[in-house]
């Protein structure tokens, strides 16, 4: 008869057995990595080296220091008198070669600048032109005093003349004549004239035509027909200066040459 195995007891046996491998499998790459890492880790360590072979020897306690002569004639740096305590070396500065030169500008560079002086902006700067008109102090009131030229002073100054003026006047002349204008407006009917108002009837006898209106250049006026209108149905018609009109009444055949000889107001034709 077969033995009966557990399968609680193998599953534990192959986990203890998977375990120990892994654990044995940790410490190798532990062993293998481990240097490694800590040189990683610790960073570059200094190099040690021979000392300075040329480094002067420390003096033995109680001996003198070792002194340098000076070329000037200077006590030696170190040097000390018996129970002195050591002193500074003096250093002569204008023994010193000047390191430093002046420096050179280059090509589009700035070397040096200045300032310039200020100004107050408030302050006048230019002086003030003397007036073209100033009298001299020598020259009394209503003398004319003569030029270089021989020309007085009431003569155009040199330059005047090419100045533009902006008129001009003749004596010894007649003045215009006035503008003669008319008192009224004067129409002719049929070669006799009559003094006619605005919106009134003419002529006198026979009232036929109206004045209507006046134009506002005062040549030309507008004439209506009373208690009629024109054949073309116009209200007024327009009547002006050099111009006749003539007009027929077509009820009887009569006939009116009307002609505009002056406006009220305006200036007479000529």
């Amino acid at each position: 008869m077969a033995k009966r195995v557990d399968p609680l007891k193998a599953k534990q046996a192959k986990q203890k057995k998977i375990a120990i491998a892994g654990v044995l499998l940790l410490v190798a790459l532990l062993a293998v990595q481990g240097p490694k890492t800590m040189k990683m880790l610790q960073g570059p360590q200094p190099v040690e080296g021979p000392t300075n072979a040329s480094a002067a020897p420390a003096p033995a306690p109680g001996a003198p220091a070792a002194t340098t002569p000076s070329p000037t004639g200077t006590p030696p740096t170190g040097a000390t008198a018996a129970g002195e305590a050591p002193q500074p070396a003096t250093v002569d500065v204008a023994s010193l070669a000047d390191s430093d030169g002046a420096p050179e500008a280059g090509v589009g560079q700035l070397l040096s600048f200045e300032r310039f002086e200020s100004k107050d902006p408030f302050t006048q700067q230019a002086l003030p032109a003397p007036p073209a008109s100033a009298k001299p102090a020598d020259q009394p009131d209503g003398e004319a005093k003569p030029s270089a030229g021989g020309a007085n002073e009431g003569s155009p100054a040199e330059g005047e003349a090419d100045k533009p003026v902006d008129g001009g006047f003749t004596t010894g002349g007649t003045a215009p004549a006035p503008v003669e204008r008319a008192a009224a407006t004067s129409i002719a009917v049929n070669g006799d004239a009559e003094d006619v108002k605005v919106e009134a009837e003419f002529p006198v006898d026979e009232p036929t035509f109206v004045l209507v209106s006046i134009a506002e250049d005062g040549k030309s006026v507008e004439i209506g027909i009373a208690g009629g209108a024109y054949a073309d149905g116009d209200p007024t018609l327009k009547l002006a200066f050099g111009k006749k009109i003539t007009l027929q009444n077509t009820a009887d055949g009569s006939r009116y040459e009307l002609e505009l000889l002056a406006v009220e107001g305006f200036p007479l034709p000529r």
